[in-house]
């Protein structure tokens, strides 16, 4: 259930096996939480979900030596805006490094980040890169601070001074193209358009029924077992919404699991300019209300710009309009720079809201206080008969990744 990066995963694995496998997925594409748009005045893809390869990703990156898929790091500078001017950032990853590793590691004693920050850790001394973890966590986790795991971002929220894993890379021909090559060989097992209203199942045997806009249901798909694959958002969504899945019997066992798992909140919006007027910026930080962080498509010589808001602010401005949101990008960017949104001469926009997007309802998940062994129980089969994958059930740390979402998929396919 579930076409994105984890399910084809899955199913490719299945399919490699000689294991007889249906794909079914709610949307017109494959590709769930990556979606890439190509645009020939761009010059690149645009992706308008997951876009970087994080760390060294060793699966990831093994799977785009297979495809023959060409990545590339993302170099530049790094600048943050303040004074009136943008200064260079070179010291990003130590800064934040400077908050991030004083993080309690116990889970027997866990707390809120936001209580951890509230307590000061360093001093008068480190109070700018306090802002900065925050931003952080807001930002790249999505997450919101009142709600998300001290311990665990000690375990795994940031790089720390490993520089392989403070890496990030981009596939040159877009995200979709991995998916692609997962998909290629089931081109006939995967049935589009296709949402799961209820999984009815026993021990050895499952019955699922799709919905339907026509009058009369439609067969119900049977088989002995299911893999699950679909976001954490889906999994949580009340009973009878837009997208929700009804278990009969419930999942019981993943009540707890659920509840100390958060889908993370998340807006971009990529601009296209007649002209690309900045040189080796690779990204922008700020204190911007609205979009804090910026980066640009260097390496590549592109005139495009992606601005980044990241948890509870940015799910409050993705309850604003369409025109509204794109607004608030380009005069985001227009006060970082110094210049009127006029003289920028903003072309092209490309947006999605994934936080109301029935299928995904969210960005990527974080786990909650008290939640270290969440993706682990999420991750448990029931009764050998339902699997489940999907980044938020990755164990070792990289959740709301596309390579800890693949490495999911294969190891669901494994416990099958």
């Amino acid at each position: 259930i579930g076409a994105g990066a984890a399910g084809l995963a899955a199913a490719r694995t299945l399919h490699d096996n000689g294991i007889d496998v249906a794909v079914l997925e709610a949307r017109d594409r494959i590709g769930g939480r990556v979606w890439t748009v190509r645009d020939p005045a761009a010059l690149v893809p645009i992706e308008l979900g997951a876009e970087f390869m994080h760390g060294r990703a060793p699966g990831l990156r093994e799977l785009l030596t297979a495809a023959s898929l060409v990545s590339v790091d993302v170099d530049g500078r790094r600048f943050h805006t303040g004074g009136g001017r943008l200064r260079p950032f070179d010291d990003f990853w130590e800064r934040l490094d400077r908050v991030m590793r004083r993080l309690p590691g116990d889970v027997t004693q866990d707390r809120s980040f936001h209580d951890f920050i509230a307590a000061k850790p360093g001093g008068r001394r480190l109070a700018a890169e306090r802002r900065l973890a925050t931003q952080f966590v807001e930002g790249f986790h999505g997450a919101d601070p009142r709600l998300i795991s001290a311990a665990v971002l000690a375990e795994s929220g940031s790089p720390g001074d490993d520089s392989a894993e403070q890496k990030l890379g981009r596939v040159v021909a877009g995200y979709d193209q991995v998916l692609r090559w997962l998909a290629e060989p089931l081109t006939d097992r995967i049935q589009l358009s296709s949402p799961v209203a209820s999984v009815d199942w026993e021990p050895g045997r499952v019955s699922i029924q799709l919905g339907s806009s026509r009058a009369k249901k439609t067969p119900a798909v049977t088989g002995s077992v299911a893999i699950v694959s679909v976001p954490l958002g889906v999994l949580q969504a009340p009973p009878g919404s837009d997208g929700a899945i009804r278990f009969h019997p419930a999942l019981a066992q993943k009540t707890r699991a659920l509840d100390t798992i958060a889908m993370g909140s998340a807006l971009r919006v990529a601009l296209r300019f007649e002209d690309r007027f900045w040189d080796t910026l690779s990204f922008l930080h700020s204190t911007d209300r609205d979009f804090p962080i910026w980066w640009s498509a260097y390496p590549m010589a592109a005139p495009i710009m992606v601005g980044w808001c990241g948890g509870t602010r940015a799910r409050q401005v993705s309850m604003l309009s369409h025109g509204e949101v794109v607004d608030r990008a380009v005069h985001s960017l227009a006060r970082q720079l110094h210049m009127s949104p006029a003289r920028m001469r903003v072309k092209a926009v490309w947006t999605h809201d994934w936080q109301n997007d029935p299928y995904a309802r969210g960005a990527y998940s974080y786990q909650k206080v008290g939640g270290a062994d969440a993706p682990a129980a999420l991750a448990r089969s029931v009764r050998g008969t339902l699997f489940f994958a999907g980044e938020a059930t990755e164990t070792s740390g990289a959740t709301g990744t596309v390579h800890g979402a693949i490495c999911t998929g294969r190891r669901a396919a494994a416990q099958l």
